[in-house]
């Protein structure tokens, strides 16, 4: 027999934004915040599928690559620095590392190799940088404007190898992504290729909610429910406690359709995502049509809760939740620091 005081624990402390009728602009501000998601989620009411222009954004062009122990000094390779951090946008983080306990790193498309090292190792390098919280530093190395750069060399020898998933937009459409795996197989480094996994899911609903009339955390969890196949009318307590939200004003439809998105998802595809929802919404004349996209963060990687927040590893679970409809944006971000 389940106890109530037992299994009806309360919820983890959690950090919220909520923002409504913003514009696009704003969206894709807050999705280029960060640079490291994992996946996505797009809902689009009143249809069968989602519509294949938004898919191919996601589809075409969008592998990613893995490259087993790599050393960070590869990354001040003159050669490396011309050919991809100066002529388009890398995206590159540790992977199999959980920055509470391990070294990590990451390079941003601005070009900055940012190291987050444990404080006696960090003591080792000789390189300047500034404390973090749970005895640790972060170094930010400019690798556009590199100064001191066999000092940095040596420092950066003495750490080991990482594995890194690495993804490169590059400026001119002339030249293929998959340039940048080729330069690490040329090195003698071991890289694998990766596609985004992709899933679809047509619930069988009753009603769709809209955002007339219905709480903005109601429709998020609601999502949620249909994204993971969950049954939305639960019969018994103990297993869950879940409710479909209640609305008065419903779409009128029955259809719906959901792509989830999972892998190494840069800001500026899914920034391309979310302009194309945004049209596509306006385009549809059912009243209070919306669309929506959830991402999820990387849960190990550099992250910055908002524009005054520092930009640092830190071991967090954030979705940023964004709906498009008529009357402009709707941004509901929630999460949690897994440790502080």
């Amino acid at each position: 027999m389940l106890c109530p005081e037992v299994w009806n624990f309360p919820p983890p402390k959690v950090i919220t934004s909520y923002k409504k009728r913003v514009n696009l602009e704003t969206v894709t501000k807050t999705v280029e915040l960060n640079s490291f998601y994992k996946s996505a989620i797009i809902t689009c009411p009143d249809e069968l599928h989602t519509p294949q222009h938004i898919a191919d954004i996601l589809l075409e062009d969008s592998d990613y690559y893995k490259i087993t122990n790599c050393s960070l000094d590869e990354f001040l390779e003159p050669i490396f620095i011309q050919n991809f951090v100066k002529a388009g946008k890398l995206y590159c983080l540790t992977s199999d590392t959980n920055c509470i306990v391990h070294n990590c790193a990451a390079i941003t498309p601005n070009g900055i190799l940012i190291l987050h090292i444990l404080e006696p190792i960090y003591q080792t390098l000789g390189l300047e940088g500034s404390k973090c919280p749970h005895k640790y530093y972060q170094v930010k190395i400019d690798l556009i404007n590199l100064k001191n750069h066999e000092k940095t060399r040596k420092a950066l020898r003495k750490l080991h190898t990482f594995n890194f998933y690495i993804s490169w937009e590059p400026d001119t459409e002339n030249i293929c992504p998959s340039s940048i795996a080729k330069y690490f197989c040329d090195r003698n480094l071991k890289v694998s290729c990766h596609r985004l996994e992709t899933q679809r899911v047509t619930p069988d609903i009753q009603a769709i909610p809209t955002l007339v009339d219905t709480e903005i955390e109601e429709m998020v969890e609601w999502v949620g429910m249909l994204a993971h196949e969950a049954d939305l009318c639960p019969t018994e307590g103990y297993v869950s406690l879940y409710s479909e939200p209640e609305c008065s004003s419903p779409l009128q439809s029955s259809r719906i359709s959901l792509l989830i998105i999972k892998g190494f998802l840069t800001p500026n595809i899914l920034s391309n995502v979310c302009k194309s929802l945004s049209d596509y919404s306006l385009s549809r004349d059912l009243e209070n049509y919306w669309s929506s996209i959830s991402i999820q963060s990387m849960e190990n990687s550099l992250w910055q809760w908002n524009t005054s927040s520092p930009n640092m590893f830190q071991a967090q679970n954030c979705s940023c939740n964004i709906f498009f409809s008529k009357d402009g944006c709707t941004l509901y971000s929630i999460g949690q620091l897994k440790y502080s």
